[in-house]
């Protein structure tokens, strides 16, 4: 007996490959009945794994480091009731001077660690703490000592549980023509449409979690829009339309 979903509607290459890699994980454990861990997943992938292990009834709760983090891992067929967040994933912490996200993330992959082994990454004023998987702790300990061109001391963060991020925003409004991602893209960060079209076709927009390459794509309201080397927005909702018929929407930038 095979594992019962359908991922046809997952449009990026990358994430629907993950999504299958984590399928895996789920069937090892509907087979065997034993419990199995994950690697991190992103909110999307969290919402089709989780849809996946209920029309199959299999068990399954999701672990993260504090309420609001969008990286987790899920436990199928967990041992226990008592699920200990310690006993798959750590919270590691240092004091910094002016190192941002990108850097401690690409600190960690040029360790050796892929993008699953990683969760979320808090950074504030003087200190900054991020999550691994339990089988990358040790590692991650002794051998990142620098970050961009700072040293860093790492350590284990007793508590385990990572501080949560501040989002201030930047609210705006705006008309486009329609709510096709190219549209979108081009009043988010004053861009002509032909050249919104192009950074869309590089890959270089998310939509929801997902690459989308398609630049006439609908958007709904409440879709998170991150853009390469532009930052994240959202697209709240559509407020009314002007004379000329075109759409006046409300979105927000992340500061």
């Amino acid at each position: 007996m095979k594992l019962e979903y359908n991922i046809d509607f997952v449009e990026d290459k990358y994430v629907k490959a993950n999504i299958k890699k984590a399928i895996s994980l789920l069937e090892k454990s509907f087979y065997t009945r034993k419990e199995v861990p994950s690697f991190f997943l992103n909110p999307f992938e969290i919402s089709v794994l989780n849809d996946i292990a209920k029309i199959n009834n299999i068990e399954i709760v999701f672990l993260s480091c504090n309420e609001s983090s969008e990286r987790q891992i899920f436990v199928a067929n967990p041992y226990s009731n008592e699920i200990n967040t310690k006993d798959y994933i750590s919270v590691l912490k240092f004091k910094k001077n002016n190192i941002k996200h990108p850097d401690v993330l690409g600190a960690l992959l040029n360790l050796g660690l892929e993008r699953n082994d990683i969760g979320d990454i808090y950074v504030g004023d003087e200190i900054c703490e991020f999550v691994v998987l339990n089988k990358d702790k040790d590692f991650v300990k002794f051998n990142l000592s620098k970050i961009k061109n700072e040293r860093v001391n790492i350590d284990f963060k007793k508590d385990n549980i990572l501080n949560l991020q501040k989002i201030d925003y930047i609210e705006n409004r705006g008309f486009v023509s329609s709510l096709r991602l190219d549209n979108i893209v081009s009043e988010f960060i004053n861009l002509s449409r032909s050249k919104a079209k192009i950074l869309i076709q590089r890959r270089s927009v998310k939509v929801n979690y997902q690459i989308i390459d398609n630049p006439s794509k609908i958007i709904d309201e409440n879709s998170l829009i991150s853009i390469r080397k532009e930052g994240r927005f959202i697209f709240d909702k559509v407020i009314g339309k002007s004379k000329k018929d075109n759409y006046h929407i409300e979105y927000r930038k992340y500061k």
